[in-house]
């Protein structure tokens, strides 16, 4: 019989309790990672109802000639991918994804103030590998291979494993754990 350490049992339930509670946010980790990589399948996860109403005709030319202006003097042929109306004051013009240059202008008092976002490597680079977004179709696929790997290798784990009640009352905190995190996202 070998020598048993005398940390051997504290050892091995903090193994096990870890290993459930792991068990829990890989799951949800692998399940995610799977629909974030592909979520223009689920039509980015909204739904969409379209209705249609009549409303005055309207003649578009002073928008048009007021942001014609505001393009003039930021020297961008281009129209802006956004256009809001701020505090009923400013407007902003977004350009790029998620408004990665916004042009906010104050006609009242003539000022502009430009705000242009840029990542901060190599963490933009770590959140693009994880979502697996604008990164190359084989990423994609590793990517989703890895992720079916921990969704197999867990559920594997947690079928062939002996339960005790507070095992599932670890396992029930991790799923709560899980859910709480996705409520407060």
């Amino acid at each position: 019989m070998p020598p048993t350490c005398p940390a051997s049992p504290l050892l091995h339930r903090l193994h096990r309790w870890g290993g459930l509670l792991a068990a829990v946010v890989m799951l949800f980790y692998g399940a995610t990672g799977l629909l974030l990589n592909h979520r223009q399948l689920f039509d980015y996860f909204q739904h969409t109802e379209t209705s249609r109403m009549a409303v005055p005709v309207a003649d578009l030319g002073p928008v048009n000639t007021f942001i014609d202006q505001y393009r003039r003097a930021i020297n961008r042929p281009e129209a802006p991918e956004v256009i809001r109306i701020k505090d009923g004051r400013h407007i902003e013009l977004l350009y790029g994804a998620h408004g990665q240059t916004t042009y906010r202008i104050d006609p009242r008092a003539g000022l502009m103030r430009v705000e242009t976002k840029s990542p901060r490597e190599p963490l933009y680079l770590l959140n693009r590998l994880h979502k697996a977004a604008k990164t190359s179709g084989a990423w994609l696929w590793v990517s989703d291979i890895l992720s079916l790997a921990m969704l197999v290798s867990v559920v594997s784990i947690l079928l062939a494993m002996r339960y005790r009640p507070l095992d599932i009352c670890l396992l029930a905190v991790g799923v709560g754990a899980c859910l709480l995190g996705g409520v407060l996202a």
